[in-house]
C-alpha cells in the first residue's frame, strides 16, 4: 500500500525505477518510490520554492547575487529552476539529467519552462563534468533516488571536477542528508581537502544538510552584513530568506 499523500496522478517506470506524480491540494510532487518526494511545486506558482532544503540551497545567490551561468546537476521537477529563472532575466541554466523518463516527466507534469535559457543534457552527472569546459557562477548539486542521497557527491573526482567548473568566485551548492545530526563527518573532510575553510553549511528542518563552497575564498557570511541581500532575495522568491540566513554556520 502506497504511504505517499494526495492523488495518483501518473506513474511511470525506466530502467532506473518507478516515477510517480501525486496532486496533493495545490500541489504536485513527484516520487522515486516509497522513500519520499524527489520534487514540488504550487501549480499556480511554481517559481516559489515549497522544500525548506530548497530555499536553503537558494541562498547561494546571495553569495552569488548577479549569475550569468548556472550548472545543475539533477533536474527532479525543476523546482529549482522555476526559481532561478524567476530570479534573473540574464541567467543561463544547463542541467545534466540521468534519466530521461524524468525530463519528459518535468515537461509534461511540472510546468518545466520552454527557454532559450535553459539547456538540458540526458547524462550522468560525472560523465558531464568530465566532460564539461564550460564554467558556472553557480553549481547545484542534488543527487538523490528513492534510496537516498547518492554518495557520488562525496567522491573526490566528482567534487573535483565542481570545483574545476566553478568561475573564479564561483559557489558551490551540495544537497547532503545527514538525518538531521547537523554534521556530516564524511562531507566535512571531502570539502575541507578542497575548499580548506573557504564552505559554510546549514541545517535543514527536513534532515538534510546544505554545504557552500566558495572558490574564491570564503565571503562576509554575517547574517546582518547579509540582511539588505536576503530582503532582496525574499521580495523576488517569496521565502523567508533572513529567517534562514541565520542556520548559516561555520563548518
Amino acid at each position: 500500500m502506497s504511504t505517499m499523500q494526495g492523488t495518483e496522478i501518473t506513474r511511470l517506470v525506466d530502467e532506473y525505477g518507478p516515477i510517480y506524480v501525486y496532486d496533493d491540494g495545490p500541489y504536485r510532487y513527484m516520487s522515486f518510490g516509497e522513500g519520499g518526494e524527489q520534487s514540488r511545486i504550487d501549480r499556480s506558482r511554481p517559481e516559489y520554492p515549497v522544500y525548506q532544503y530548497l530555499q536553503v540551497m537558494l541562498l547561494g545567490l546571495l553569495y552569488q547575487p548577479a549569475p550569468q551561468h548556472a550548472l545543475m546537476l539533477g533536474l527532479g521537477g525543476g523546482s529549482l529552476i522555476h526559481a532561478l529563472l524567476s530570479y534573473s532575466e540574464a541567467l543561463q541554466i544547463h542541467v545534466a539529467e540521468l534519466r530521461p523518463q524524468v525530463l519528459n516527466t518535468a515537461v509534461s507534469h511540472f510546468q518545466l519552462p520552454d527557454t532559450h535559457r535553459l539547456t538540458i543534457s540526458i547524462s550522468d552527472a560525472m560523465d558531464y563534468l568530465c566532460q564539461s569546459s564550460t564554467t558556472a557562477d553557480l553549481i547545484f548539486t542534488d543527487l538523490f533516488s528513492d534510496a537516498g542521497m547518492q554518495q557520488q557527491q562525496l567522491q573526490q573526482e566528482y567534487l573535483e571536477q565542481c570545483y574545476r567548473l566553478l568561475s573564479d568566485q564561483g559557489v558551490l551548492v551540495l544537497n547532503l542528508w545527514d538525518e538531521g545530526h547537523g554534521y556530516h563527518p564524511r562531507a566535512n573532510q571531502q570539502l575541507s581537502n578542497l575548499f580548506g575553510d573557504n564552505w559554510l553549511c546549514c541545517t535543514v528542518d527536513s534532515g538534510n544538510l546544505i554545504a557552500f563552497g566558495f572558490k574564491g575564498g570564503k565571503p562576509e557570511s554575517n547574517p546582518r552584513t547579509l540582511l539588505n541581500s536576503a530582503k532582496r532575495l525574499e521580495k523576488r522568491l517569496g521565502f523567508p530568506a533572513r529567517k534562514l540566513l541565520n542556520r548559516i554556520r561555520e563548518r
